[in-house]
């Protein structure tokens, strides 16, 4: 412990002594476990800490597989899933969301099976926001009645605060899954949820579902042959790109923290280097090698712990910085970025690993030294041609890896360019959105519905500073969803080959709220009705797609779901307009087709959800209030919620591709910044080598202008091997980031 104390304190003194070199290795240490302390955040948040339940690594996700159509998960329709809580053992609870969670409330008591039964008395659970909020977090709450989804119902308790479960979500109803409500086969599909049995592994549980899948294939194959079973973690639920995309961060930033560690050991290197004499005089008075090596990698240590805690503060500031900008599209509530044992374990561990990787070869190079040779000449201790070759491999080890991560980092670049110039063919300046849905008991069938629709544009419409109104299924840019369809006059052979488009419902006001220009044909009107001629607008892509460019009078008609092949008696739509590609697969989807359709909201089936969007005169934000009271006006019981500008969406849209980009565009120029500084360390100690060599080629005749050649010659030569790795390595990368690439 006394030696172990006297290297610290001599550690402490060489550190004062050499105030430039030390602070250069703090900042160096600081910035790289800085960026590795904000991405571990990120990845933990995201997948080591799971859900904030108890034992959440026994809570599952259930789904079922289609593997011929290449769908690996998704979600289980009211006959599967009520065959498969019959007939499983593995769980002890299965259900559609929420089941055995262990999340009891505050206030009351949570949902009982009976609750879920066809006539059971209506029921709710509230959030912790929505008690304080709407209802004054008054104690008695329990037992007082709300209307929700247009039905009075009963609160039965109150759930924690931060409870928001699955994703976002402040209320809670119980859900009747009723398999006699349809036929097998169709109906709405569920997300499934369960928590495993004790002692019951994933594997096992995994293996029971697909076992019960297989069975009903057998049982039912009109409607489940091909179709299987799968269980996994509900984190994995997230998807597999994103697990990719964190892993690949982490794997970027690692590669940020070697350049810095190799960094230190180059500096480091240099003052071991001019610290011969003294290494010497230790070993001739008879210290051992280990123990040379020993205080050498304290004092690494030492100032290694003073740039963790400057990495810790800048991780805390830069995952905090992470966390303001997602607001924009936040995460599930489950996923929280904050530092807890396991960040302050990883900072802590890079940090020492940090210490050895830059320490251990300065500390061994310097215990090399000829002892009568260093005490003959302090100046030629070591042999400078053993040092620079080390310290080269050094820096092209760091040419290699800043190479890497600049190439990926100009690909952000040039992703996020492409975002901000992207081609938009609709205005986003001042356009309000929001949206707006219908409970189904009050609002049971599409007429209920297209006459609500008609009385809330009216009233739209009329509110001051708005110039266009129109509401529509969906927004340009924000993805509509995918309808089969088939066009007159063209042969399928079977159902397989009937294409799909996108699909859009809108008023006639749609394309004038967004300023876009009719290319052909024209606009819906207050005349496309139903009882009136069926029709529809194709966008470009569509008619140059399945048309041939020719669009205006073709007729084509959508293919109800879950029907027959060439039993179709549904409407023909005739083609009266066409208009530009409005991003209708979203932006960003670049392998999804934009061709796609609309059809007047008269003469649709219309769902409860529906968006408004107003162009206006001003600021369109400062509309809300009117938009609200309009809406209240016509039902009070009914909330807008959503509210965003256009840009906004746009942003919402397109956040995934802005926030990762701009961590990748931080690693590449970290790792510029640190490959910079490096070598010109390494080539400044070269040449400080070299300077009795330079005076003898100078008194030889040597100009100025050869040996500045000289010296970059051995430069470039290190450069050029760096580079040829980095490039390599850096075609590696590009593809495991291409999918956060837009349109690059």
């Amino acid at each position: 412990m006394d030696s172990l104390l006297q290297d610290l304190r001599l550690a402490f003194r060489i550190a004062r002594k050499n105030p430039g070199m030390s602070l250069i290795v703090v900042l160096t240490f600081g910035l790289g476990i800085g960026l590795t302390t904000t991405v571990f955040s990120i990845v933990n948040g995201v997948i080591y800490k799971g859900l904030p339940f108890e034992d959440p690594d026994r809570i599952v996700a259930a789904g079922r597989t289609d593997l011929e159509r290449n769908i690996p998960f998704m979600g289980v329709p009211p006959h599967d899933l009520a065959d498969w809580k019959v007939q499983q053992t593995a769980f002890e609870s299965l259900g559609a969301w929420g089941g055995g969670l262990r999340a009891q409330p505050i206030l009351g008591r949570a949902f009982l099976p009976e609750d879920a039964q066809t006539g059971a008395e209506p029921v709710i659970l509230l959030g912790y926001d929505v008690w304080q909020e709407q209802l004054g977090g008054a104690p008695d709450v329990v037992g007082r009645t709300v209307r929700a989804n247009g039905e009075i119902r009963t609160v039965i308790g109150v759930m924690p605060e931060g409870f928001r479960f699955p994703s976002l979500e402040q209320v809670w109803l119980p859900l009747n899954v009723d398999p006699s409500a349809t036929p097998r086969g169709q109906g709405p599909s569920y997300q499934v949820i369960g928590r495993l049995r004790d002692g019951v592994s994933l594997e096992e549980a995994r293996t029971q579902i697909a076992g019960i899948a297989s069975r009903l294939a057998q049982a039912y194959p009109e409607t489940n042959e091909g179709i299987g079973g799968e269980v996994r973690p509900f984190t994995e639920l997230l998807g597999a790109q994103l697990y990719t995309l964190l892993y690949t961060m982490l794997g970027a930033v690692l590669a940020v923290m070697l350049i810095a560690c190799v960094n230190v050991a180059n500096l480091l290197i240099a003052r071991a280097t001019s610290r011969n004499r003294e290494m010497a005089v230790r070993t001739a008075l008879g210290g051992a090698r280990w123990r040379v090596v020993r205080q050498l990698l304290t004092e690494v240590v030492l100032l290694a712990l003073a740039g963790g805690l400057l990495g810790f503060g800048l991780g805390t500031v830069g995952i905090e910085w992470f966390k303001r900008v997602i607001q924009v599209n936040p995460p599930p509530s489950w996923i929280r970025f904050d530092h807890d044992y396991r960040v302050v374990v990883f900072t802590l561990g890079v940090t020492v690993l940090a210490a050895l990787i830059a320490g251990v070869f300065p500390a061994l190079q310097a215990t090399r030294t000829d002892v009568g040779e260093a005490l003959k000449d302090q100046n030629r201790g070591s042999s400078s041609f053993r040092v620079n070759r080390l310290t080269g491999g050094l820096v092209t080890t760091e040419v290699a890896l800043s190479c890497c991560l600049l190439v990926v980092a100009g690909l952000m670049i040039k992703s996020v360019a492409q975002l901000r110039t992207v081609d938009l063919p609709f205005t986003t300046e001042n356009v309000f959105t929001a949206r707006i849905n219908l409970p189904l008991l009050e609002y049971p069938d599409t007429a209920t519905r297209v006459a609500f629709f008609d009385l809330l544009l009216e009233r739209m419409e009329g509110l001051p500073g708005v110039e266009a109104a129109t509401l529509s299924d969906g927004l340009p840019a924000a993805g509509n969803g995918v309808r089969i369809f088939e066009v007159e006059g063209q042969e399928y052979g079977e159902e397989e080959d009937l294409p799909g488009a996108r699909e859009g419902i809108v008023t006639p006001g749609y394309f004038r709220t967004f300023r876009t220009e009719i290319l052909q044909g024209r606009a819906f009107n207050a005349s496309d009705r139903a009882g009136a001629l069926p029709v529809c607008i194709v966008n470009e892509t569509f008619a140059r797609n399945f048309l041939d460019g020719d669009a205006l009078g073709k007729r084509l008609r959508k293919r109800p779901p879950n029907t027959e092949f060439q039993e179709v008696e549904s409407e023909w739509l005739s083609i009266v307009g066409v208009v530009p590609d409005m991003r209708m697969e979203g932006i960003g989807n670049s392998e999804a087709s934009p061709a796609g359709f609309y059809i007047p909201i008269g003469q649709s089936d219309v769902g409860s959800t529906v968006t408004i969007a107003l162009r206006t005169q001003n600021e369109p934000m400062a509309l809300t209030p009117e938009v609200r009271s309009a809406v209240a006006a016509i039902d009070p019981d009914l909330p807008i919620f959503q509210i965003l500008d256009m840009e906004g969406v746009i942003a919402r849209q397109t956040f995934f591709y802005t926030i990762f980009g701009k961590l990748f565009m931080a690693f590449g120029f970290a790792a510029l910044f640190l490959a910079g500084v490096g070598l010109y360390g390494v080539m400044s100690f070269a040449v400080a080598q070299r300077t009795q060599e330079m005076g003898v080629r100078m008194a030889h005749g040597a100009r100025g202008r050869q040996l500045i050649g000289l010296v970059m010659r051995r430069g470039a030569r290190q450069l050029g091997v760096g580079l040829g790795i980095g490039l390599a390595l850096a075609i590696l990368a590009a593809g495991q980031v291409q999918f956060i690439l837009f349109e690059v």
